[in-house]
């Protein structure tokens, strides 16, 4: 069953509901055929983050943010299409790295790590040595120590 095949469904649940329910229904109804909403939740099934989702649909994205906040269907959908994008980029990052296509994975890989940073971020460690003192000294090597991984990470880029 195709995703807009689930959103009519789920209008439809949503009309046969009882008739003091109608107000509520018929909002929830109007949101879910909304074809702006409807394209913004393919979007993130491809891949894309709320915000270039919400961009590219003209989907305004606190409009999402109300609705995902009054409506835990909607919610549910959105969460479910950003975890079928985020299997897209998964998929496309184990393809590339099998070679068994052109895509260059470095592209891809970048993409995970700063869209899921705890799960594909570079992990960095920080040491902190103190003694008893002012914590002038503590700071000052935090300080230098913090420089270092900054210089990596502009050399990185």
């Amino acid at each position: 069953m195709s995703s807009k095949d689930d959103l009519k469904g789920l209008a439809a649940r949503e009309q046969a509901s009882t008739k003091s329910e109608t107000r509520t229904i018929n909002a929830r109804a109007r949101k879910v055929e909304n074809p702006k909403f409807i394209d913004m939740l393919e979007r993130l099934r491809d891949g894309q983050s709320i915000r270039g989702a919400c961009g590219c649909s003209r989907f305004p994205r606190q409009t999402l943010y109300d609705w995902m906040d009054s409506d835990p269907e909607i919610k549910e959908l959105v969460d479910q299409a950003i975890d079928e994008g985020f299997g897209q980029i998964e998929i496309k990052l184990m393809q590339g790295a099998s070679q068994a296509d052109d895509t260059d994975w470095r592209a891809v890989s970048w993409m995970l790590a700063r869209r899921f940073p705890d799960e594909y971020g570079e992990k960095k460690e920080l040491e902190i040595k103190s003694q008893k003192s002012d914590g002038i000294p503590e700071v000052l090597a935090m300080i230098e120590q913090t420089n270092k991984l900054m210089e990596q990470k502009d050399d990185d880029d």
